[in-house]
């Protein structure tokens, strides 16, 4: 259920302050009791106390997330880090997951942040089953992240798993099972409003729907397409070890079915954990990951014209049955056989337009994929000299992606125009890391010194390989490359890529007060052309802590006082290719029947994008650290973007430039308190809020660029331009519907007199004002509440799903909004008549307020401490997810993205899954 947001912002603010004053009136005895524990953050290639820290870092530790139903590491972030991003753009089950830290900084390159499982650096966190995990720590200025140098500009999260003990032998078990639905439904004609409607467009179309062979039939297409959904989720986990040898390794499996047939998420991971002494001065350490999942992919983010099932389950007339045979009158041929779209087990014909079938015959159609993924590294660490420890590390990533597609030749219209059609896409990804370091510390007195060099060789491997076709044997039911009668085709794609970089870090505290840290990474690149290879990323930044000055010393309130102040460079190369230096050339097919033809024209001059970051920062801790809060400013600014421009009229194609810049600037506010603490009741509260503000500041070659296309309409929804937002809204604006006419008036921005095309300008931010998650975690003897709460607010979001819904053009049935249309001269609405030409345009009149305040998960649970012999604790706990939602969003959800694959683009939606409301008890126990 979706509640409007107007007047219930306020309880944000008076959540905040309800836990702050509490925080402040905590009873004094309890302060006392308080005892100081020196905490530990980990940074790039090692860890530092957190006292002494110089950059921009969250934590966000496991007991925030591990009682919530979730399938990928970054959900687990959402709400739980100031200027970290979290957008579950789909509902379905193991959908892509947006993170950002700090906002957007590129138009064509990934933003996504570099993930470092246990010191193994990937892109793709898809598969890390949550439950192995410890905490993470994310890195989010570029003084941290420097030393990833081109992999850095996105900020980086480092993800520790868990790990065996010292004599400490324990199994553990947990497993959870669960119920989803929608969150909320999008109301549609009834079976007369449609005919009514219908009967306006077109009178045509009102003979053919009472049409005889249709009587009787009114089908409702939100029930026959949604479903409930089942979560089931197992772990099992043994850690063991003595002084020598520690280990840890775990088995898991987690199965989810969406809301909407056939949507399926399965996952099986195994996992293994080595920590071993092999001499007093040598130590392993082994990391074995193995993950298996399984998708079945349900389409959408598309119009129900290219098989959207979302929208097509919304758009399909209730007077069409889901099957042939359900009809009342069906067309035979002379020798009185069925005709097809009339025969058993196929689906009904749609009389307007036959490649427009029903949500049912969309979900038939085959999308499968099989992930196999194997993680691992080894690692030693060398005590060479007293002080002085050597490091070598080599870590290998393998993943093997088989993605099958089939439409059978019998079921569906299209099926049967092809004969079948399909195809296989195998897809490997290998990724080896040799890295060595050299740690040197030494400790006098007041003098605390730590330096790191180090060096890395990265080489990846992608190979593509495809095969597609149709016309297949009567009776085929599933995609076979040696079956293939027409238009058989494999292509095959290879690349090849090496880096080799040297990184050094020097920290330095002089007692316990002042700190200085300065990074550098030198990186180069077989990417690039000779002369461009190479790129050098420093990172300088200090930090004064005040609260150890001895003027501060008997300070009863401030616990805790530090400064921080750093600046740096890192890169982003993700958006470069393997030969971006070449002329290169692709054969259509394998074979003598290939075609060849141009792919990529030389870039030679392209280097990477370069992110210079500024951050300043306070950390202030009260009441013995019962109370703290830091707060950071920070400047981005992103140069020699990556884009693609092409010269049409001298032939020539697609050519990768840097040609622009664009900066993120912003403020963030980390609190956390400790309301009360007893014997019996304890609650804590952690606040973070995020104020971003970003804008594009140049881009040479082309002054605009627009992406984003909405095939119903044949336009772009989205506009980079210089001095706006990244991924503003273009199109017209709306003045009025003419009251006469009944048609949509738009304004002339222009001033010419006339309505065209340079009437467009600039209608929505996607960007909100501001972000924030906010917790509250309560105990009562063996009781527990754990509540998250997370929000946005100011964004806008494009409802392109309106364009199906309320263009009243053709056949498709509309939402109820259209029974506000224009209809008699003199009438005042702001929805135009039906088949009105002027409502076919991209402009402000879909543009919707995007902000939100959403009860994202709530769980309470109960332990029981010692419930047998041999058990040591048994946990019983109900979660609920995404419980309320105040929005004034008209759409599924205000949390969603139809436009995730495409870079530097936000706030669309499009028949996208929706989000829905989860229910999971769960159990977990210790031995």
């Amino acid at each position: 259920m979706n509640v409007k947001i107007t007047k219930s912002i306020g309880l944000v603010a008076a959540l905040y302050f309800t836990a702050n004053f509490h925080a402040q009136t905590a009873p004094k005895d309890t302060v006392q009791k308080e005892q100081k524990i020196e905490e530990v953050v980990v940074i790039g290639y090692g860890s530092v106390k957190k006292s002494n820290l110089t950059s921009a870092v969250s934590t966000v530790k496991s007991e925030t997330f591990d009682d919530r139903p979730i399938y990928n590491v970054g959900q687990a972030l959402q709400g739980n880090a100031a200027g970290v991003n979290v957008i579950q753009s789909s509902g379905k089950p193991g959908a892509a997951i947006d993170v950002k830290i700090r906002g957007n900084n590129s138009i064509s390159s990934s933003v996504n942040p570099l993930y470092v499982v246990d010191g193994i650096q990937t892109f793709d966190i898809s598969g890390i089953n949550p439950d192995d995990i410890t905490d993470m720590t994310i890195l989010k200025d570029a003084t941290s992240a420097a030393i990833y140098g081109i992999n850095g500009s996105s900020g980086v999260v480092i993800v520790t798993t868990k790990r065996g003990k010292a004599n400490k032998p324990q199994l553990g078990f947990n497993a959870y099972w669960g119920m989803s639905k929608t969150v909320n439904n999008i109301d549609v004609l009834n079976l007369d409003q449609y005919k009514t409607l219908m009967a306006e467009i077109n009178p045509s179309y009102l003979t053919t729907i009472n049409n005889p062979r249709y009587e009787g039939i009114n089908t409702n297409w939100r029930d026959e397409v949604f479903r409930t959904g089942f979560d089931q989720n197992y772990n099992v986990n043994y850690s063991f070890g003595n002084e020598n040898v520690r280990a840890y390794t775990a088995l898991g499996y987690q199965g989810i079915d969406g809301i909407i047939d056939p949507a399926r998420f399965d996952r099986v991971s195994a996992k293994a954990n080595l920590d071993a002494k092999i001499a007093p001065w040598i130590k392993l350490t082994a990391n074995f990951n193995y993950i298996n999942t399984g998708l079945k992919n349900t389409n959408d983010n598309l119009g129900t014209s290219r098989g959207g099932v979302i929208l097509s389950a919304l758009n399909t007339p209730a007077f069409l049955p889901i099957y042939g045979s359900q009809l009342a009158i069906r067309d035979k041929d002379t020798a009185g056989n069925y005709l097809d779209g009339y025969k058993d087990g196929q689906f009904a014909l749609n009389p307007f337009q036959s490649s427009w079938e029903n949500p049912v015959a969309y979900q038939s159609r085959q999308n499968e994929t099989r992930t196999q993924r194997f993680l691992s590294n080894l690692g030693l660490e060398v005590n060479i000299l007293k002080n002085l420890v050597w490091k070598p590390t080599v870590s290998f990533d393998f993943i093997d992606v088989t993605n099958d597609q089939f439409t059978d030749g019998y079921q569906t219209s299209y099926g049967r125009q092809q004969k079948g059609i399909g195809g296989k896409y195998l897809s490997t990804y290998q990724d080896l890391n040799i890295e060595n370091t050299l740690t040197y510390t030494i400790k006098s007195g007041v003098h605390d010194l730590a330096l790191l060099g180090g060096n890395q060789i990265h080489e990846k491997r992608n190979s593509w390989n495809n095969f597609e076709g149709n016309n297949f044997a009567e009776g085929t039911t599933f995609f076979d490359y040696n079956t293939v009668i027409d238009n058989k085709r494999e292509s095959l794609v290879k690349e090849h890529l090496r880096e080799l970089s040297f990184f050094g870090r020097a920290l330095y505290t002089y007692d316990n007060k002042y700190t200085i840290m300065g990074v550098f990474r030198y990186n180069g690149s077989s990417a690039l052309a000779p002369g461009n290879k190479w790129g050098f990323f420093p990172g300088v930044s200090a930090a004064w802590t005040v609260s150890n000055e001895d003027f501060l010393a008997d300070n009863k309130i401030l616990s805790e006082l530090k400064l921080r102040g750093g600046w740096g460079q890192s890169g982003n190369a993700s958006g470069i290719p393997p030969y971006s230096h070449y002329n290169l050339e692709r054969n259509s097919r394998v074979g003598p029947d290939g075609v060849w033809y141009s792919y990529q024209w030389d870039s030679s001059d392209l280097g990477w994008e370069t992110t210079t970051d500024a951050n300043i920062g306070l950390d202030f801790g009260f009441l013995n650290n019962r109370i703290k809060l830091s707060i950071d400013a920070y400047k981005r600014k992103t140069k020699d973007l990556i884009v693609p421009i092409s010269f049409e009229s001298a032939g020539i194609g697609n050519i990768l430039k840097n040609i622009g810049s664009m900066e993120n600037k912003g403020l963030e506010f980390a609190l956390n308190t400790q309301n009360f603490k007893g014997e019996n009741f304890n609650w804590s509260t952690n606040f973070n809020i995020s104020f971003t503000k970003n804008k594009v500041l140049d881009l040479n070659y082309r002054p605009n660029i627009d992406v984003a296309n909405i095939e119903t309409v044949g336009a772009n929804l989205v506009r980079f331009t210089p001095g706006q937002a990244i991924s503003s809204f273009y199109g017209y604006q709306v003045s009025h519907v003419d009251s006469q006419t009944g048609d949509l008036v738009y304004k002339d921005n222009n001033g010419n007199g006339i309505f065209d095309p340079n009437d467009r300008t600039i209608i929505g931010n996607p960007n909100p004002d501001f972000s924030f998650g906010f917790s509250n975690n309560f105990s009562y003897k063996n009781w527990y509440l754990d509540v998250l709460v997370t929000g946005s607010y100011g964004g806008e979001i494009y409802n392109a799903s309106r364009f199906d819904l309320e263009m009243m053009n053709d056949f498709k049935n509309q939402s109820t909004a259209v029974l506000d249309r224009w209809t008699t001269p003199g009438q005042i609405t702001n929805t135009p008549r039906a088949n009105s030409p002027t409502s076919q345009y991209v402009s402000d009149r879909f543009m919707e307020n995007g902000s939100f305040l959403k009860i994202k998960s709530a769980t309470l649970g109960y332990n029981f401490l010692s419930p047998f012999k041999g058990v040591s604790k048994i946990n019983l706990y109900i979660t609920g997810q995404n419980l309320l939602t105040w929005t004034d969003y008209t759409g599924f959800d205000p949390e969603v993205n139809a436009f995730n694959t495409t870079n530097g683009v936000s706030g669309v939606d499009y028949g996208t899954y929706p989000q829905v409301r989860t229910f999971i008890f769960g159990l977990k126990a210790n031995f």
